[in-house]
């Protein structure tokens, strides 16, 4: 009898060490982590109308659209800095180093990267932050850039013009990338929306125009499978393989070579459903 009491008290004592062990830790969770360096501002909704230049064989083509954005979200003021796309690296977000030239820094915009590494680095700023990050849809982009107002077919030729000066002026069609702000900020206090730097958006880009026309929704256009070709947005607009991370010739958009792509990051304040 005294055998069985010695090992039921074992027992008690095994099944109380194994309940605390399994038992989940009582406390504060840790706090989610904000990213170095990162500013939002935030983007009341509104309405505008976006014009687009469409290049095709016969010159320049503009179509134009009423855009709506219902909803509020938040912008980041600079594009992702080389420093930051090292730390998404460093931490197993990002598949490789920034690639960098011999004049950058860490707080240069990170440019040399695809459509698909920019959508890894924000799934990794999702995840260390416990928000919602994406990248803007072109509508998003404009509406930002242009703080609120229309983008008419004037507004996209005189940024032509201008990059054509600064070519001229320079005598290349390569233009260096500044520390990021050093392109100046718009009315909404956002910087570099019209620098040397382009920057990819969520958005597709279809041969067929009634596609490029129809209205997807942010779940959709956040999947890498719906098309092969996205839009980024700068001193032009032009169409780029979502595999790609530099293009410096050729006839992409229109027509101009893209000197650098980029981008920025939008905190999601709403849910998938809607587009905007």
């Amino acid at each position: 009898m005294r055998n069985r009491a010695v090992f039921a008290v074992l027992l008690a004592g095994i099944a109380a060490v194994a309940l605390i062990v399994a038992w989940p830790a009582v406390g504060p969770k840790a706090p989610k982590r904000t990213l170095a360096g990162l500013e939002l501002t935030k983007v009341v909704p509104g309405h505008y109308n976006l014009t687009i230049l469409v290049p095709n064989s016969f010159g320049r083509k503009y179509h134009s659209k009423p855009v709506a954005i219902r909803r509020p979200f938040e912008i980041s003021r600079h594009e992702i800095t080389i420093d930051q796309w090292d730390l998404c690296h460093a931490e197993g977000g990002c598949p490789r180093e920034a690639k960098r030239r011999p004049y950058q820094t860490g707080d240069h915009p990170v440019t040399r990267v695809s459509w698909l590494d920019a959508v890894l680095f924000t799934r990794w700023l999702s995840k260390i932050t416990g928000e919602s990050y994406r990248l803007p849809t072109e509508e998003e982009w404009a509406y930002v850039a242009f703080a609120g107002q229309d983008v008419s077919k004037d507004t996209i030729e005189d940024l032509i013009t201008q990059r054509q000066m600064i070519r001229t002026a320079t005598f290349t069609t390569f233009r260096p990338t500044r520390a990021v702000g050093g392109n100046g900020e718009n009315p909404w206090s956002i910087a570099d929306m019209t620098g040397s730097v382009w920057e990819w958006t969520l958005t597709c880009w279809f041969s067929s125009d009634e596609e490029n026309r129809r209205p997807w929704t942010i779940d959709q256009l956040s999947d890498p499978e719906l098309c092969a070709n996205r839009v980024v947005q700068g001193d032009e607009r032009a169409h780029v393989p979502f595999f790609v991370d530099k293009v410096y010739s050729g006839g992409c958009g229109t027509g101009s070579p893209v000197d650098h792509i980029g981008f920025r990051v939008v905190k999601d304040t709403g849910t998938g459903k809607a587009l905007f």
